[in-house]
């Protein structure tokens, strides 16, 4: 089902919507009727030099059941951490340790 909303302070229907803030403001009175809207669509890029015939997505979508968003980043895997010399892996091992210490806060 489609409806036309309405603005509620002027009852106008003559409504703008912001997709970079994520708003619908009201052209007439200037209200903004709702934001903090999300854009499910699908981001694309090009940053190669020779068009968009090879269009890629940026990334993984934000998620709201990590802390982080799911934008995070994991300092190694166990196994590649102990293929390095010891000043290495005790340096890697101590970021992990704080990786995952700062990521159970929340």
């Amino acid at each position: 089902m489609h409806y036309v909303k309405k603005c509620p302070e002027c009852g106008s229907i003559n409504l703008f919507i912001n997709k970079d803030k994520g708003e619908i403001i009201c052209r007439d009175c200037g209200l903004v009727v709702e934001d903090k809207l999300i854009d499910f669509s699908q981001e694309w890029r090009d940053f190669e030099e020779g068009g968009d015939s090879a269009r890629r997505r940026t990334g993984a979508p934000l998620t709201a059941t990590q802390f982080d968003g799911g934008l995070g980043t994991e300092i190694g895997q166990r196994g590649e951490i102990f293929r390095l010399e010891n000043k290495d892996r005790n340096r890697f091992l101590r970021l992990r340790k704080w990786q995952y210490r700062i990521s159970n806060c929340y």
